[in-house]
């Protein structure tokens, strides 16, 4: 039997950047803070990979690869340690493929990985310092054409009691998705869960529907979902629709309905995540990537000048999905309060009610202020939920079940 041919090998430029891009993974305080678990599943490959390098590299490229170390987010390091390596691994051609063999071994295993673009510039066009009072101090375009019922509600669970780029990420996703071409039509709504309707005024004209859910204390990420799907779909017939669940930082491009919706209509799933990275964007690409959307009136935001960590897989962000597999499974559990597992749950029961898929889409998730990822006690918010085991069968959605009092709705824009 003949002897399978070896895989091609990265160009030294190829394995350059992706040795410089674990020096900054191994390095960068940012890359544990963004996720621990994800962190804790890669860091010892990580560690593997970086000690190759730290022991190859001499001259020109050990000075590079130092500074890198000092200062993990400094783009222009990086570019010069890429151009030392690249010349160094051309001079040292079996070493290089002993590090090509620890970056493709290590590959496979990374939970949290690196993008840096070869435009990227730290110099992001400045935008307001401060949240407009109202959504039309943005340019954010105002009420759209409601012809017909639509066949997809984009529901946004939000809070943000500093009042800051939570709420300009929100106003930034909002005019993504005023700014959709083709395809089906679709309304939003925003379901704010406070202690009181802090950004009613600010989405005035922006939203289809805007829902205020009062609670206090922990952010309930899942009750905020239901709430809203139940209200944007309590008119619809059983089995009608699509839903879009989507995280208020994410910036979607031109396409993104029509994309989706015709994955949903066509595929025979139940499900979809269209994402495989998630690419969670520092604050200059941040900017960038809103002043080039938003206000250029671009379809996309190109890699090319965008900076982040890449999530693998995460469960949530954006989720699309059939409403009749949605209520099928009783929404998302509600007892889950704080940071993590709701997503994880939700996704595991509505892969086992249908098929669930993932497409290979870029998800751009804008920067703001990390949430609180453990208790005072250091362990998980959540840990004590069985996963898979909300059933929805005593009601969810409810928006009086922290208060017994009626939800506040705005009206529907348009209207």
């Amino acid at each position: 039997m003949p002897t399978p041919p070896e895989p091609p090998r990265p160009s030294a430029d190829r394995l350059a950047e992706r040795l410089t891009a674990y020096a900054v993974l191994a390095h960068d305080p940012a890359v544990p803070a963004i996720a621990a678990d994800y962190w804790a599943k890669s860091e010892d490959h990580y560690r593997t990979v970086d000690a190759a390098l730290a022991a190859f590299v001499s001259g020109t490229a050990r000075a590079a690869y130092e500074k890198v170390l000092a200062d993990p987010v400094h783009a222009a390091h990086q570019h010069t340690l890429r151009a030392a390596l690249t010349a160094l691994l051309a001079e040292h051609p079996a070493p290089g493929r002993q590090l090509a063999e620890a970056v493709a071994e290590a590959d496979r295993h990374i939970w949290i990985d690196y993008h840096l673009g070869a435009d990227y510039t730290a110099q992001a066009p400045p935008l307001p310092p401060q949240v407009p009072e109202t959504a039309a101090a943005t340019g954010a375009p105002g009420a759209r054409p409601r012809p017909g019922a639509p066949d997809v509600q984009v529901v946004i669970p939000f809070r943000d009691r500093a009042g800051g780029t939570r709420t300009r990420n929100l106003l930034a996703c909002l005019r993504a998705l005023a700014d959709q071409e083709g395809g089906p039509g679709h309304r939003v709504t925003v379901v704010e869960t406070d202690s009181e309707p802090r950004t009613r005024e600010a989405l005035a004209g922006v939203v289809d529907q805007y829902v205020f859910a009062r609670k206090d204390g922990l952010f309930n990420k899942a009750w905020a979902v239901n709430v809203g799907v139940v209200r944007a779909t309590r008119d619809a017939a059983p089995g009608d629709g699509y839903v879009c669940v989507l995280d208020a930082d994410i910036l979607v491009d031109r396409h993104f309905v029509a994309r989706n919706t015709a994955r949903l209509r066509d595929g025979g799933h139940g499900t979809h995540l269209p994402f495989r990275w998630s690419l969670s964007l520092d604050a200059p690409s941040t900017l960038r990537a809103i002043g080039l959307r938003n206000d250029e009136g671009a379809a996309d935001v190109p890699p090319s000048v965008l900076r982040g960590l890449l999530l693998r897989e995460p469960p949530g962000g954006c989720v699309w999905l059939r409403a009749d597999v949605f209520h099928a499974v009783g929404g998302f559990d509600e007892r889950y309060e704080g940071w993590g597992g709701e997503d994880d749950d939700v996704v595991a029961r509505l892969g086992a009610a249908a098929p669930l898929r993932r497409y290979e889409d870029a998800l751009l998730h804008l920067d703001h202020p990390r949430p609180e990822m453990t208790r005072e006690d250091g362990e998980p918010f959540n840990a004590h939920i069985e996963l898979g085991s909300w059933t929805g069968e005593h009601g969810y959605g409810v928006p009086e079940r922290f208060t017994g009092t009626t939800a506040g709705e705005a009206a529907p824009t348009g209207s």
